[in-house]
């Protein structure tokens, strides 16, 4: 029902002609931005909103996802010029997700590089670079070679290791909550981390740190309006 670009388009059109602030989300290095920014000016097809404030104004790219509680399903839309002298942005191209929206429940973070990591299930360990990390959930790229035991599904159980910093190596217990099969020896998988209580507090405290060098990192960057490559 909502799978027509033009439907996208005449929600949100609908939302600036009532002047309804709309929630513009974004990520950098993993780390999750939101802010609701008010409708401005309406075009044949496309809608100029103020911009949102720094440093989420810094993480803008090309696409952009906006939600609101009055939308039937959030919209990807694309970022067709930021004016940093008006402090606007013009969006176009908009299209529905196919997915309701869902709050974000946990911060998350990309580590500096991509960290060697490992997972094991039915006690056989796989080779696996961790690429994002929460207090509940990691996102990894697993290599199985030539191996053909691909007897993994949704669900499950699963043990993450991987090494932050001076800490030893984790070892963190664990389930599958997602699968995207990159090539026949890559998948990318979504893991549901359940850490001791000690572990929580070692995680907390990495992830709070990293994220505090993510936002010095924007602070840092130069204030010209040109997009970040992401």
């Amino acid at each position: 029902m909502f799978t027509h670009p033009t439907y996208a388009l005449q929600a949100v059109k609908s939302l600036a002609f009532q002047r309804i602030p709309i929630a513009v989300t974004s990520t950098f290095k993993g780390l999750f931005f939101e802010e609701k920014v008010a409708p401005i000016k309406v075009g044949p097809d496309y809608v100029i909103f103020r911009a949102p404030e720094s440093p989420m104004q810094r993480t803008l790219h090309d696409q952009v996802i906006l939600h609101s509680h009055v939308l039937p399903q959030s919209v990807r839309t694309d970022l067709q010029s930021f004016d940093a002298s008006r402090s606007e942005i013009t969006l176009t191209n908009f299209c529905f997700t196919g997915a309701y929206w869902r709050d974000r429940r946990e911060q998350r973070i990309e580590p500096p590089a991509p960290l060697q990591a490992s997972i094991t299930f039915e006690k056989k360990p796989y080779r696996a670079n961790l690429n994002n990390l929460s207090l509940h959930g990691a996102g990894l790229m697993v290599y199985f070679g030539d191996d053909e035991c691909r007897d993994l599904v949704v669900n499950k159980p699963v043990e993450v290791s991987f090494h932050l910093g001076s800490q030893s190596d984790i070892h963190i217990s664990g389930s599958v909550a997602s699968i995207r099969q990159m090539n026949y020896t890559l998948v990318k998988l979504g893991i549901r981390l359940e850490p001791t209580p000690n572990q929580g507090i070692w995680l907390e405290k990495y992830i709070a740190r990293r994220k505090f060098e993510i936002l010095r990192e924007l602070d840092q960057l130069s204030t010209h309006p040109s997009l970040i490559q992401l």
